[in-house]
């Protein structure tokens, strides 16, 4: 037992201890990015929501995540519902085709939808970033609605035809339901994965469009300040507010396989 409370006390450290070195820095009054912080105080955090160029990039990462996130949903229980429904060899081909993304290396995939977005005139652009990021975490979604599909009770589904139920109406009354708490969870998962992308979103850029990502990276370029602290402290408290919510009303512990902690 007693090995068991080192072991995760350790593992405690060793994941946390990043976090709160880069909090602690943070909270320095000099522009020197050193822990345990010196004369702590909360200048950085003004400096970085009275600097445009960072709220701007902070809303940017926003508005960007938040749609690419809802299209991926949207996208993945279109996807997810017909395959299920259909259940074809084309069904299951075009579930593997757009998953495939997600699955090759980010450098690649983001070189190849930079070449994509420069035919349509979308380099440099929020929209081309947003259709890049669809492309990019629309997986995520789609595979936690498949799981919320193996939920649904064939019996059920027989019941509903037998009783007269349309195909619509069997979906939006027993399906969905069923799957939404799993759609949301998968969703939520692309929002935080979509503010923390850097690759898609730089070659997709053009340096027109910065996202927070972006400008914690050229800032690092010009030398160190806890500014860039102050902007990986707000990404860090956005994620675990996140993912604090999806495990206390999604389904994180049935993704995970522990179906008994539901």
């Amino acid at each position: 037992m007693m090995y068991r409370i080192l072991a995760l006390s350790g593992l405690g450290v060793f994941l946390y201890a990043p976090i709160l070195i880069v909090f602690g820095s943070s909270l320095n009054s000099s522009r020197q990015m050193v822990f345990p912080p010196s004369d702590p105080s909360m200048l950085w955090y003004q400096a970085f929501f009275s600097d445009p160029s960072w709220t701007g990039a902070l809303i940017n990462s926003v508005v960007i995540a938040c749609i690419s996130s809802i299209l991926a949903m949207a996208l993945a229980v279109l996807v997810a519902t017909e395959a299920w429904r259909r259940n074809t060899k084309f069904s299951r081909f075009l579930i593997a085709g757009i998953s495939l993304p997600f699955l090759i290396p980010g450098i690649v995939f983001a070189v190849s939808i930079s070449l994509v977005a420069s035919m349509f005139g979308l380099l440099g652009t929020e929209v081309g970033i947003i259709l890049g990021h669809v492309a990019l975490l629309v997986a995520i979604p789609l595979v936690t609605t498949q799981l919320g599909l193996s939920q649904v009770d064939s019996e059920h589904v027989d019941a509903a035809t037998l009783m007269g139920l349309s195909e619509r109406e069997m979906l939006f009354g027993l399906v969905l339901p069923i799957v939404r708490p799993y759609v949301i969870t998968g969703g939520l998962f692309a929002l935080i994965i979509s503010m923390n992308e850097y690759v898609v979103a730089f070659l997709l850029s053009g340096f027109s469009v910065e996202t927070l990502p972006i400008k914690i990276y050229n800032s690092q370029r010009y030398g160190f300040e806890p500014t860039l602290s102050v902007g990986t402290i707000i990404y860090i408290g956005f994620s675990l507010v996140v993912l604090s919510y999806i495990a206390t009303t999604g389904k994180l512990w049935s993704l995970l396989g522990m179906k008994h902690l539901e």
